[in-house]
């Protein structure tokens, strides 16, 4: 049965509507809490069915400091429903919440048999959208298989792991070598995860200047420094609601990385130049290619931001590691190329996949795919429509076998 969550400044009024909930259907599960501060902590450890919100949970601040809880826990990947409590004759303000996102609203005092007819709907719509979430598991799977070509145990286990960060909201490192498919790790937990209809941003620092990096990611108000000709927002803020892809983290300014530190713990920063806070809500994924012990014992990485980008670490596997995988991306990027550029070169010589596979790949899936496109034009070139071994453009160190390395 439902598991409610009841939010209410007033101690008396939230016990009140808890007796009368419980004593109307007893099957309920119902805890309360009296701030938004509570009430989030709470959606971080638990998983209710239903929050029930009055909008004035502050004196000071009305209706507003309702509709801050409500933009959090959208903002959230919690997937709830809400129902909100509104003053007397406050429609504007039940449609506006309806707007955020709300699944219903009724006027204070609640009719108990209304609001409990409410929770239970909602609590039907929690539960099947959990259970679409279990059933849209295999699709998500598909997905990955689609995009991460290979049958190989370590694209295997690749694949689970992105399954299991896409499930929840911890902050991600993605560690490996250049070419190894970070961007398109990051863009599939994005794309899996609860944030998916929001933006995917992605950056990464080209330069060490601290003020021009803050500026790329917190914005700046007019004239805030030399060349501030006109207001930029920074990407944080492009970020909101969805995902920030942090590449080449190592590459970030000290500086910086305090500032973006403050950012994801307390969900607020500041423009450049400005005096006022702004609100951010995302979920930060981050990529290195360096090996993870350096990143801190090389200064490249303060202690503290480490520890705070890296609740979950992800090791991508290098091509060597994964070259019973070669035949297959090498089909896959040929598909795609005919697909996209009308190359009308459909296949390949059999002894070309064991030089492929006798190639070291120092630039992985990125240099794989270089070497099979080349190939492609070239054999079309002499008018062929199978690459053969003389086709491929090979720079790197050939090794003795073809077997994982």
């Amino acid at each position: 049965m439902a598991k409610v969550l009841l939010v209410e400044d007033e101690a008396d009024a939230l016990l009140s509507l808890s007796r009368a909930l419980k004593a109307k259907e007893p099957a309920f599960t119902i805890e309360g809490v009296g701030s938004p501060e509570l009430a989030l902590e709470y959606l971080q450890v638990k998983d209710p069915d239903v929050v029930v919100i009055d909008l004035s949970l502050d004196a000071k601040k009305g209706v507003e400091s309702g509709f801050d809880l409500l933009k959090e826990i959208f903002s959230t990947e919690n997937r709830c429903k809400v129902i909100v409590l509104t003053g007397h004759s406050s429609v504007e303000n039940g449609v506006r919440a309806l707007s955020m996102g709300a699944s219903h609203f009724i006027e204070k005092p609640p009719d108990i048999i209304h609001l409990a007819a409410l929770i239970k709907d909602c609590a039907q719509q929690s539960e099947l959208f959990r259970a679409y979430k279990t059933s849209s598991k295999g699709v998500s799977s598909i997905l990955l298989s689609q995009e991460l070509v290979g049958s190989s145990r370590q694209i295997e286990n690749l694949r689970e792991e992105l399954l299991f960060v896409a499930s929840n909201k911890q902050s991600v490192l993605l560690a490996g070598e250049t070419g190894t498919g970070k961007t398109l790790c990051a863009a599939l937990v994005h794309k899996l995860g609860a944030r998916s209809n929001a933006r995917f941003v992605c950056y990464t620092p080209a330069y060490h200047n601290a003020d021009l990096v803050n500026s790329d990611l917190f914005g700046h108000l007019k004239g805030a420094f030399t060349g501030a000709a006109e207001c930029r927002t920074g990407l944080l803020k492009e970020a909101d609601g969805g995902t920030f892809f942090l590449d080449e983290v190592d590459e970030l300014p000290q500086e910086t990385q305090i500032s973006l530190l403050r950012a994801i713990q307390n969900k607020n920063y500041r423009m450049l130049g400005s005096n006022k806070d702004e609100q951010v809500n995302f979920r930060l994924i981050t990529a290195t290619n360096c090996k993870l012990e350096e990143l801190v014992q090389k200064d490249k990485l303060r202690e503290d931001f480490y520890h705070r980008v890296a609740h979950k670490v992800i090791r991508l596997p290098t091509l060597r590691e994964r070259k019973t995988d070669i035949r297959q991306l090498s089909e896959s990027i040929l598909q795609a190329l005919c697909k996209k550029e009308g190359v009308r070169v459909f296949s390949f010589e059999a002894a070309t996949f064991e030089k492929l596979e006798n190639y070291n790949w120092p630039g992985n899936i990125r240099e794989l795919e270089a070497v099979v496109e080349g190939a492609a034009y070239l054999a079309q070139f002499k008018g062929r429509s199978k690459i053969l071994g003389q086709d491929l453009k090979l720079e790197g160190k050939v090794s003795d076998s073809g077997s994982d390395g």
